[in-house]
């Protein structure tokens, strides 16, 4: 293969290997050759224009950085901060799905809300014998309580099955042609725990003022209609 620089330098190499980095425009602006051979076509005899340091802890590359340029006359540049742009976008996405799951997680309690509301209007009756037999307020509060926790427990664990299946699916038909994951998912069952945890505290949380509501009937009015 005949390698031409900007600069007009050439040289005959041949092929020793083939990378493949899954991305076309990338495979096709980078070649690998020795140190030598890139430093007569770059005219840099002795010399490299650039150096790349790997680091343990990717997020730690600018401290890093910071220290080297403390101890050097380099010009120094982190990841981080040659991607700058990419960690606004990051930023601006985690902002939007925190958005997403404060406005689902208040759609979810004032719908399991809604459903209490009727549910203790329904059964204000009920409610009206039960307390005129000697039910505490303490006693229908805690059942409407419970009832809405119970509301987040089971929508919770339907959607956590039905998200872990989807994902199982999506895993063994997304795949690359050489049959590796088109994207990596991790299912970490933690998450599945603090979802279920989190629906199932904010269904009590909307439970609180109807069941506040059922528990303050007044027996005879309920009984009266």
């Amino acid at each position: 293969m005949r390698l031409t620089t900007a600069t007009g330098a050439n040289a005959t190499l041949s092929v020793l290997g083939i990378f493949d980095f899954g991305n076309k425009s990338v495979n096709e602006r980078n070649v690998y050759v020795a140190l030598r051979t890139a430093q007569n076509l770059l005219d840099l005899i002795g010399g490299v224009s650039t150096l790349e340091v790997k680091v343990h802890d990717p997020f730690a590359a600018e401290r890093i950085a910071e220290t080297i340029r403390a101890g050097s006359d380099l010009q120094v540049d982190s990841w981080i901060k040659t991607n700058a742009q990419f960690f606004t976008a990051m930023a601006a996405q985690i902002l939007t799905n925190t958005l997403i799951r404060v406005f689902v997680g208040l759609t979810v309690a004032l719908g399991i809300a809604s459903v209490l509301v009727v549910s203790v209007i329904q059964k204000s009756r009920e409610i009206g014998i039960l307390r005129a037999m000697g039910t505490s307020r303490e006693q229908v509060l805690r059942v409407f309580l419970i009832q809405g926790g119970a509301m987040g427990l089971a929508g919770s664990v339907l959607g956590s099955l039905l998200a872990w299946t989807f994902l199982l699916v999506w895993r063994s038909v997304a795949k690359n042609p050489d049959g590796t994951p088109l994207f990596p998912l991790a299912m970490d069952a933690r998450l599945f725990a603090a979802a279920t945890l989190l629906a199932t505290l904010t269904g009590l949380a909307a439970a609180v003022l109807p069941a506040l509501r059922g528990a303050r009937l007044d027996p005879v009015v309920a009984i009266r209609g």
